[in-house]
């Protein structure tokens, strides 16, 4: 991968060096090739693409004593985690296949009595912290419990690798008593790969959840998210295998379809198979988070259904909870982008640039506690809590792009706090307003693409604002 970085030749064009030999050089001596190479284009004033740029950053800060020792660090970090979960209860309640259950087939009645039991088990919640890829981590979740989420989703769970690989496992689960009540959320195309997933948490989580609402490049391409619309037998065939195999109740989470008619068969259908809880994003999977949320089309499938329903999307202010429960009639309303911002959004405190600082030391704290297992976690986080600072201060959002460790993150992190507090004393007006609205007097990162405001950044910036040089994280996938 490294051989294959950009490089500029004499004509200006950017092409990739010759492959080393397989087998003919250690990655070590392949990394020392390209920083030498691309160190000597560089000396040389050869123009070097942007890739070929921040990959020739990346090879000195590894060839670096920082380097090096920020390596050393992150592996004792992992061993001492690894260590840590060693001593927790194990992810292995039971993985061996039991006789299975008769598959259900259920009256709308039957399945309501057998959904609303389990719905007030868990205490009826009225807001729902979603399932966010990479970002739903222990850490985030407990930050939404401290305010006020009721329920929280982890995020989502390859089924094939968790039922497989221990070591993902231990690095997306972490075992904590207080992180209750929980619902698991899982992705794939096979029933009996999920349940053998679903096997190795046994109780330690309240339910498990189907991803049927992940629109984003990668689920196309893995046979999973949203892309099961396409094929609603498949979909209900597999609920039906869990709801008779597994020990938790399952949930779903779809997307409404472009023909509502469509919807409420498929939704009629999971009911009938098993399903206790349907949450419904009322976007289409071609509209992924943007445009108006379809809240009537939410509406039309609780009214359909006997179980509980969870509405999800167009959640960015307080008041919007309230609006939501209205407007559709649901049990309970979801938020994903709305709370990954302003995860105080559950206790209907609106964005603030002042209140986001809080929220940003809140998670510093709590990412030493319960550390996440990658560093483009945390740094995704940030740029979201801390998205209205670093529109500003454009030296420390290069900075905090660049860099790679946990520990390094913090310090830039530390350093723009400082400087928000202090702009913060300086404007305290400003600081205070509501920033969940065209006028407001910043852009929060909800509104990045909704609205605008003075500090708004534009073309490359907001790109490197949301994740740049290596630190770059995936497209967020909020199902």
């Amino acid at each position: 991968k490294m051989a294959a970085m950009d490089v500029a030749d004499d004509s200006g064009s950017c092409h990739a060096p010759e492959p080393t030999p397989a087998g003919g050089m250690p990655p070590i001596g392949r990394r020392q090739e390209n920083l030498r190479q691309l160190t000597e284009l560089s000396e040389a004033g050869e123009p070097l693409s942007k890739r070929a740029t921040k990959r020739l950053a990346r090879l000195q800060f590894l060839t670096s004593d920082e380097g090096k020792e920020s390596k050393k660090v992150q592996r004792q970090h992992k061993r001492e985690k690894r260590k840590h979960q060693a001593s927790l209860p194990q992810l292995s309640a039971s993985t061996a296949p039991t006789p299975p259950r008769p598959p259900l087939f259920l009256t709308p009645a039957d399945a309501g009595a057998r959904a609303y039991a389990f719905w007030r088990r868990i205490g009826a919640p009225k807001r729902v912290l979603a399932p966010m890829v990479n970002q739903s981590e222990l850490a985030f979740r407990m930050l939404a419990r401290r305010h006020g989420a009721p329920l929280v989703y982890t995020q989502m769970l390859h089924s094939a690798s968790f039922a497989k690989e221990l070591s993902y496992r231990q690095d997306n689960f972490e075992i904590l008593e207080a992180d209750r009540p929980l619902v698991a959320q899982f992705c794939g195309d096979d029933g009996p790969t999920i349940e053998r997933a679903a096997r190795h948490l046994g109780n330690l989580v309240d339910a498990i959840d189907l991803n049927c609402g992940c629109p984003q490049a990668i689920a196309k391409r893995g046979h999973y998210g949203a892309y099961l619309l396409d094929e609603p037998d498949l979909i209900v065939t597999i609920v039906r295998h869990l709801s008779s195999t597994v020990d938790v109740p399952v949930c779903v989470k779809i997307r409404v379809l472009p023909n509502a008619e469509d919807t409420l068969k498929l939704a009629l259908r999971l009911q009938e198979a098993g399903c206790v809880i349907l949450t419904v994003h009322g976007r289409t999977r071609d509209k992924k988070s943007r445009g108006e949320c379809d809240w009537p089309a939410i509406k039309a499938v609780k009214d359909a259904l006997t179980i509980p329903v969870i509405a999800n999307g167009g959640v960015e202010s307080p008041e919007d909870w309230l609006a939501c429960l209205e407007a559709t009639g649901c049990d309970a309303v979801m938020s994903s982008e709305g709370a990954l911002e302003n995860p105080s959004l559950f206790e209907d405190t609106p964005t603030t640039r002042a209140g986001q600082i809080v929220l940003a030391e809140e998670y510093l704290a709590l990412i030493r506690e319960h550390r996440p297992s990658s560093a483009a976690t945390v740094k995704s986080h940030v740029f979201k809590l801390l998205y209205m600072a670093l529109a500003e201060y454009t030296d420390l959002r290069s900075a905090l792009g660049s860099v790679t460790s946990i520990e390094d993150i913090s310090a830039v992190v530390e350093q723009l706090l400082a400087r928000e507090r202090a702009a913060a004393a300086a404007s305290a007006d400003a600081y205070a307003s509501r920033c969940d609205s065209t006028d407001a007097p910043f852009v929060s990162w909800y509104r990045r693409h909704r609205g605008t405001g003075g500090n708004e950044p534009t073309g490359g910036e907001e790109e490197c604002a949301e994740g740049c040089a290596e630190g770059r994280t995936p497209q967020l996938e909020t199902d």
